[in-house]
């Protein structure tokens, strides 16, 4: 039965019974929605909305119908992202309601071009070319890469490896294909079974370069070097959710000790959360002065994540969120966060984008903080200053702080920076998740702040063997090729379709 979005004279009607079936499948997919990807995640979940919001799309004609797809998507991504920015109820169902916008318009497209081209093979391309279109775009928006479906996969490392050679929208397009796929099937169209056995080939090609690579690289082969990570008690936090920040001398008591216990333990890097030390820039240079200490004194390198507070005016009244990398023979590499959070951080200084690479006897190092991690093609280099370094990176480390309604979905893009990258992530999280991934997005640690508490101090022996990745030699134009998939898509299809009205 072929549907259109809003009908016209020669659309057939679905009669009551279609339209009763296509109800549950709304159901489904809206539940679906809600578990893929957001507070709350499972995989699978990621494979059956799309799916399921087909089904009820192409059983569907009108308005009205249309509508409440519509609604169901903004519904549920309200439901699965509120409170993300942790700026109020009210400001968030706002956010997310807008934000789900987007989401409409590959429905759209499934309606009003897709059912209009001959063969299956080219219309169900047009979904996920320009879902995967939309996702890229929103990633070098204000909403980062949160949402980008292939995060919903965490932890199923064969498929993950892919991202090695194009990346997490990659992924995100196989995800969105088999939703096209598996409706056509369902409706039984002609060629069906020969769509299907293409997609099957696809998958089962991605799967098996996935196990081949996680085999030839086995994780107990690589040289690794001890890392620490810390989240302290830097603030005094209130009933009412606010934050009082530490004396000065309380803050060198935490630094002191927290160095000692990480040397204690072996560490030979050690890596505080985002913002770890809050000073006023008067109290700067004696901080840094007690680390180059530290880090002699126990020849570590310790990252430190520091707040400095503008009393002289000279960042304008500003804040500045910076990470400092000390190595134990007192030089310092600095970097000041760069992607900040909408609305959240709008009193903070925007930093440069210069990304530190420091070479050094422990691997090669490299940090960004928080937000920036988000970014999938800043991590990668795009719109970053980098040296002849960076792609060379064996370690990233991600300070982070973090949040109840957002920490879940944050922590589960560390493994694909690693894949993407070749490099092992390292994010000790304030008030969330701390983690650490080797360059194949194996687990080596994971530490939730509600369980370990504040002032604590783990450690992880992280690989110091990052490899070069298709991706990481070709990403930026991979991206942008994703970027321009849906676009041109559209235009391939206005030419069938103006060609079959020619021919008709």
């Amino acid at each position: 039965m072929r549907l259109h979005a809003f009908g016209n004279k020669n659309t057939m009607i679905p009669s009551e019974e279609t339209r009763g079936k296509a109800y549950p499948a709304l159901l489904v997919g809206f539940a679906a929605y809600v578990f893929s990807g957001g507070r709350w995640n499972i995989g699978l979940a990621a494979w059956i909305w799309p799916l399921a919001f087909l089904t009820y799309s192409r059983k569907t004609e009108g308005r009205r119908s249309f509508l409440l797809l519509a609604a169901a998507l903004a519904v549920g991504h309200v439901i699965k992202w509120l409170n993300n920015l942790d700026a109020g109820y009210f400001l968030d169902a706002a956010v997310c309601l807008i934000w789900s916008l987007a989401w409409i318009i590959p429905f759209l497209a499934d309606r009003l071009i897709a059912q209009k081209l001959p063969g299956v093979f080219l219309r169900s391309l047009v979904f996920p070319a320009l879902f995967t279109s939309v996702e890229v775009l929103l990633a070098f928006s204000a909403t980062s890469s949160f949402g980008t479906m292939a995060y919903t996969q965490e932890g199923f490392l064969p498929l993950l490896q892919i991202a090695s050679l194009i990346g997490s929208f990659g992924l995100s397009f196989l995800i969105f294909w088999f939703g096209t796929v598996a409706a056509t099937a369902l409706e039984k169209r002609p060629g069906w079974k020969g769509l299907a056995a293409v997609y099957l080939a696809v998958l089962a090609a991605v799967l098996v370069f996935g196990c081949a690579r996680l085999a030839a690289h086995p994780a107990e082969r690589d040289r690794t070097v001890r890392v620490a990570g810390v989240v302290g008690p830097y603030y005094e936090k209130y009933a009412d959710g606010s934050y009082a920040e530490l004396p000065y001398d309380e803050t060198q008591r935490c630094l002191v000790s927290e160095a000692r216990r990480a040397a204690e333990g072996g560490a030979a890097i050690a890596c505080w959360n985002e913002e770890a030390f809050t000073v006023d820039d008067t109290e700067e240079a004696g901080l840094l002065q007690t680390t180059e200490a530290l880090a002699k004194e126990h020849d570590m390198i310790l990252i430190l994540g520091v707040e400095v507070n503008d009393t002289d005016d000279s960042e304008g009244g500003l804040t500045v969120n910076k990470s400092v990398i000390v190595l134990p023979d007192g030089a310092r590499r600095e970097y000041v966060k760069t992607k900040l959070v909408p609305l959240v951080e709008a009193a903070y200084v925007k930093g440069t984008g210069e990304i530190p690479t420091v070479a050094t006897d422990r691997g090669i190092l490299s940090n960004v903080i928080c937000f920036d991690e988000t970014y999938i093609g800043f991590v990668h280099g795009m719109g970053a200053r980098t040296d002849e370094h960076f792609k060379d990176t064996d370690i990233l480390f991600v300070p982070s702080w973090d949040w109840d309604s957002v920490k879940n979905a944050h922590t589960r893009m560390a493994a694909f920076r690693a894949i993407e990258n070749g490099e092992a992530v390292v994010k000790p999280t304030y008030g969330g998740i701390s983690a650490a991934v080797d360059p194949f997005g194996r687990e080596l640690l994971r530490s939730d702040t509600a369980d370990a508490g504040f002032d604590s101090v783990w450690f992880a022996e992280v690989p110091v063997a990052g490899v070069r990745t298709l991706y990481s030699a070709i990403g930026t134009g991979v991206d942008l090729a994703f970027c321009a998939l849906g676009p041109v898509m559209l235009f391939l299809c206005h030419l069938v379709i103006r060609r079959k009205k020619t021919h008709a």
